[in-house]
This record gives C-alpha cells, sequence and structure tokens, in this order.
C-alpha cells in the first residue's frame, strides 16, 4: 500500500512538472548562460531564445534511451536488430531506386554504393524512421542533464540553433533521434553543418525528403573522414593460442599492427585476401561477443571512418556486413 501511495505521489508530481514545462528550461540559470552565450558568440537576439527555450518540453525519454543504447546489446543480438532480410531486400530496391545518384556519388566521392545504402538502411530504414521527438527538445534535455555526455550535446545544440537560423528552419519542425540526429541519413547538426552537400543540385540542402542529398552528403561524410578509395573495410580472423589475450589484457599489444605483425601474435586472417600482402596495410583486432562465444575480426582504415558515423564496433562491422549482403543480393538479381 505504501508503495503503491508512493508511486501515485511521483505520477502526480511528474504531470505537475510536465505542465510546467515552459517554464522549466528557461528559468535554469545554466540554460540562462547558454543564452546569454549564444546572444555574445553569435548575435542571436535574446528575446527570441527566451521564447524559444520556453517552448522546449521535458522529456525523460531521451535520458533513458541514452543510459540504453543498442550498442549495449551482444552482437548476436545487435545483428539480428540491423543485418536483416528486411533491411537487405529493402536495401536493393533503394539501391535500384537510385542506381544513377548513387553511382554519381560513388564517382564523386570514392565511396561504395552499398555502403551509403547500408548507411541509410541502418540509420533510418531508407528514410522511414527518422525519429519521433522534436530535436530541440533532445538536445536541451541532453544538453542541460546530468549525462557526463551533455557537454557535447550542448555544443550540439549551438549547431542546430546556428543550422536552423542558416536554413531559415523552424526549431520545433524539425524531428529526430533521441540523441537529436537529424534526417534519412541520422546527422547531427554539427555533421549537416559542415558536411551535408545539394547533391540534387535543388539549390537548398535537405536531409530529410531529398534523397539524392543524403546519398551525396554520407558519401562526402566518409569521403572527409578518410575513406581510401578500393580499400579493405574488415576481414574475418582466427586467433592462434594464447599468446594474444595474455598480452592483449596485459596492453602489450599495439593497436594497429600489420598483417604479418599480427601473425607474431597468433592473429591471422581466416580467409587469404590479395591486399594481405600489402605491408603497409595495418589492422586492428575487433573482438564481436556474443552470448556463448567471440568473433574476431579485422579492422583496417575505412572500417575506422565508419565509426566516425557510430563510435561503436558493433555499428560499423552491422554496416560493412549489411553492405555485403546488398551488393551480393543485387548482383545476383542482375547476372
Amino acid at each position: 500500500m505504501f508503495r503503491a501511495v508512493c508511486l501515485f505521489l511521483l505520477l502526480i508530481s511528474f504531470v505537475a512538472k510536465a505542465a510546467y514545462a515552459d517554464a522549466y528550461f528557461v528559468q535554469r540559470p545554466d540554460v540562462q548562460a547558454f543564452i546569454a552565450q549564444m546572444v555574445k558568440k553569435h548575435k542571436f537576439k535574446k528575446d527570441d531564445l527566451v521564447k524559444l527555450f520556453s517552448q522546449v518540453k521535458i522529456r525523460p525519454q531521451v535520458i533513458q534511451h541514452l543510459n540504453k543504447p543498442l550498442e549495449a546489446n551482444p552482437w548476436n543480438t545487435y545483428q539480428l536488430l540491423f543485418v536483416n532480410e528486411w533491411r537487405i531486400e529493402h536495401g536493393v530496391k533503394f539501391w535500384n531506386k537510385y542506381a544513377d545518384v548513387l553511382r554519381r556519388a560513388e564517382l564523386k566521392y570514392g565511396v561504395p554504393a552499398g555502403i551509403i545504402v547500408a548507411t541509410i538502411g541502418i540509420e533510418s530504414k531508407y528514410g522511414a524512421r527518422q525519429g519521433e521527438y522534436r530535436v530541440m527538445d533532445s538536445l536541451t534535455n541532453l544538453g542541460f542533464s546530468d549525462s557526463p555526455r551533455a557537454k557535447y550535446f550542448r555544443s550540439e545544440l549551438e549547431q542546430f540553433l546556428l543550422l536552423t537560423r542558416e536554413q531559415h528552419l523552424d526549431p520545433f519542425k524539425i524531428m529526430g533521434s533521441y540523441a537529436g540526429a537529424i534526417g534519412q541519413p541520422q546527422f547531427m547538426p554539427t555533421s549537416y553543418r559542415y558536411y551535408a552537400v545539394n547533391f540534387s543540385g535543388s539549390g537548398k540542402i535537405d536531409l530529410m525528403n531529398n534523397t539524392a542529398d543524403v546519398i551525396g552528403s554520407i558519401a562526402n561524410y566518409y569521403s572527409k573522414s578518410g575513406w581510401k578509395i578500393n580499400g579493405p573495410v574488415a576481414q574475418q580472423a582466427v586467433i592462434l593460442g594464447q599468446r594474444y589475450e595474455y598480452l592483449r589484457k596485459k596492453n602489450q599489444i599495439p593497436q594497429y599492427l600489420t598483417i604479418p605483425e599480427l601473425a607474431r601474435f597468433g592473429v591471422v586472417p581466416k580467409n587469404k585476401y590479395p591486399y594481405d600482402e600489402d605491408a603497409s596495410l595495418k589492422a586492428r583486432v575487433i573482438t564481436l561477443e556474443s552470448h556463448y562465444n567471440k568473433e574476431y575480426w579485422l579492422g583496417y582504415n575505412n572500417f575506422a571512418v565508419i565509426k566516425r558515423y557510430n563510435a561503436n564496433d558493433l555499428y560499423a562491422m552491422a554496416v560493412y556486413q549489411l553492405s555485403n549482403y546488398i551488393t551480393a543480393s543485387r548482383e545476383h538479381m542482375h547476372g
């Protein structure tokens, strides 16, 4: 009974807090300091920002999502979520529909169409799921939270306000993920401002509705992040003996090593590829842990580039594997 009463009181408290959400953020000293900074640094009008922040709603869900990211799952669970028949089938359809744009992006930026398509597939289900939160709400809630990443989200909030001013957008009409990622490619505001391109030639960048802009922007992002044309991404490896694990636990193995150097630690590619003979290529050992076993992979420069999009090994591996399946399925379909 006592517990039920406590839960009821907590619910009443939350509802009351939500009802006064219009005044919650704008009255906070840290938000007021942020507004002052935006006025001084970027010449925003104080009254405009006060009005804007007075309309921000409290969204406890975004904090909950941030504390329980999908990347916290074991690899086999994550893989089932993102490397599946639906994403492969719809990835092939997406590629066929935008084949000309993808070919043009490949030629200009050197990034394979399969990687571009897989990225859109994982980020937004090929544009079908672009997020259900107002970006202004997400970034404000996260930027002024107790999260260790609050400073990062305040920086993204700053970039978001600059983006909306530059593109004459209503900050409350832009929807995104719980973390404030925008559009089909789920670009954070910084990426939107610095990597998005008007690949359609329409005269205005639109990552929500213009798929040509989305394709070109992802290709530009990877290219500017250091993508090596025709370079390897990853390959499966086998660990022989106990030496690698023993030295890894003692932090006695450099992060990136050549194939011959890795062999001395008992790490060898599962299959042979021509680039294995390239003495200049260096790779990092990636361990993917599932419920009952481990997979070992070698991640090259282009794997690290995918991680610039999302800094988790599971994410980069999902993009890589999904791109391979989509590419193979499409090639089989076209003979």
